[in-house]
């Protein structure tokens, strides 16, 4: 695609209109069969995604007029996953959270895990055959739950393993086909949404379409970020709470910019700094990224912005000379005291405004908009200081567990994902906690800073 019609074409395809319209046509096909909606979900039993959304299908069935189907797969398209050994291990600790927040079983540490191929298989004919049973969800999560612990699953001895592998690979067949890669996954008339983190997403599409049980149905799964940003009941010593949030950043990651909007609006909310550690995208580090792995990123992105506010879709992709123009001009806005500034106003021209970041003219807007001078910028635009600093970040988050960002960082405690914010806000507020103000010495803290604020002047 010509980068000059890029953007455009981009904002077309994530654009609103074009998504009613597919909506309408689903719509109208399901009322003339009159039928309800029906909802197939792809499951992985060693996935602890999968075993999230399992637990939280009851609650879909209680909500919505909906048919669920399930599908077990027990392989994954290696090219879909670049760092597999990283991402078994981060997808542990990452359930962990979301269990929490959400009050689902997980019981296991990735310490925990030994689970072999064999059990892993004779555990997903298990789980199958209870799906083709019609056996409740809660009674499949419990399946589920016996794997996790580790306790010996037995499948019936009436089964045909040769038949139900066939079917397996065919499930993953399926489940490509129509688009994605990830278990954990729900396919509903042309739409995908993963885990328990995007059913708020078809949540609200169910109750838009007027499928709800109960009139004006609340959103359950939103509790990721439905309580952001909460007031502090407290006042707090601000001298002793330094601790920054560390964002670990792509100038090309669609969830990247996102996370950078939502950093800045959690670190002022608490007023904490903020560092931005730049890497560079995966594809500029050797790493392949499926077009089929890339258009969900992008539409995904779209969805997840626009519940958030953010403007997102007219897309001018920076990737090769753009991210490295950006990144040469990091040392020149960190001299300018405009460092923040410059990424915000990088990560929104590209990604909201269709700037094109490899030429002249979209960089000279980007600089001045982040109150940067064009004439002083561009002498610097051929500098390469900024590799080794890349580098040197990408090797940290490696160390960390992590490959791919946005990476939250915060004390002691790192995530990854624009989504995971939730996690760190959390730490944040206990740490915050540890340095309040107690109420009877409040007037006293309240008159020292004014106190010293009159001194500075």
């Amino acid at each position: 695609m010509k980068k000059s019609i890029q953007p455009y074409v981009l904002r077309f395809i994530s654009s609103n209109t074009l998504l009613s319209i597919k909506r309408r046509y689903y719509t109208c096909a399901r009322f003339f069969k009159r039928g309800v909606p029906k909802l197939e979900i792809f499951i992985k039993v060693d996935d602890p995604y999968s075993f999230l959304l399992v637990q939280a299908l009851p609650t879909l069935e209680k909500k919505y007029r909906v048919t669920i189907t399930a599908r077990v797969i027990i392989n994954s398209d290696p090219v879909m996953f670049p760092e597999l050994t990283m991402w078994n291990k981060h997808s542990i600790n990452d359930a962990m959270h979301l269990a929490n927040v959400y009050h689902l079983h997980f019981p296991c540490s990735t310490t925990e895990i030994t689970h072999q191929a064999r059990s892993v298989f004779t555990a997903s004919c298990a789980v199958q055959q209870k799906i083709d049973e019609g056996a409740s969800w809660t009674g499949i999560a419990e399946l589920l739950l016996a794997y996790w612990k580790g306790d010996h699953i037995d499948a019936s001895s009436s089964i045909d393993e040769a038949a139900l592998e066939k079917r397996f690979e065919a499930h993953l067949h399926q489940l490509s086909s129509n688009g994605h890669y990830l278990p954990a996954t729900i396919f509903y008339d042309g739409e995908w949404y993963w885990g328990v983190d995007r059913l708020d997403h078809l949540e609200r599409r169910l109750i838009d379409e007027g499928y709800g049980i109960q009139p004006n149905p609340q959103i359950e799964f939103d509790k990721t970020y439905a309580s952001l940003l909460q007031p502090l009941n407290f006042s707090i010593d601000t001298k002793k709470c330094a601790e920054p949030l560390t964002l670990f950043w792509s100038a090309r990651s669609p969830y990247s910019y996102i996370a950078l909007l939502q950093a800045v609006k959690l670190t002022t909310h608490y007023g904490i700094p903020i560092e931005v550690k730049p890497v560079l995208p995966m594809m500029m580090r050797g790493l392949y990224v499926p077009p089929k792995k890339a258009i969900y990123i992008f539409l995904d992105t779209k969805r997840e912005a626009q519940k958030l506010g953010i403007n997102y879709g007219f897309l001018a992709d920076p990737l090769g000379e753009g991210v490295e123009r950006c990144y040469a001009l990091l040392a020149y806005a960190r001299a300018n005291n405009k460092y923040l500034d410059y990424l915000l106003s990088f990560a929104k021209s590209v990604n909201a405004h269709g700037v094109r970041a490899d030429t002249d003219s979209g960089m000279e807007k980007i600089v001045e908009d982040a109150g940067l001078s064009w004439q002083e910028a561009k002498r610097h635009l051929a500098n390469t200081d900024w590799k080794n600093e890349v580098t040197a970040n990408q090797s940290d988050i490696y160390q960390n567990g992590s490959w791919g960002v946005p990476v939250f960082r915060y004390k002691d405690i790192q995530v990854w994902g624009q989504d995971r914010l939730f996690v760190i806000e959390d730490v944040i507020r206990q740490n915050l906690t540890l340095h309040k103000v107690a109420p009877i010495d409040k007037a006293m803290h309240d008159i020292r800073q004014a106190v010293g604020s009159s001194q500075d002047e």
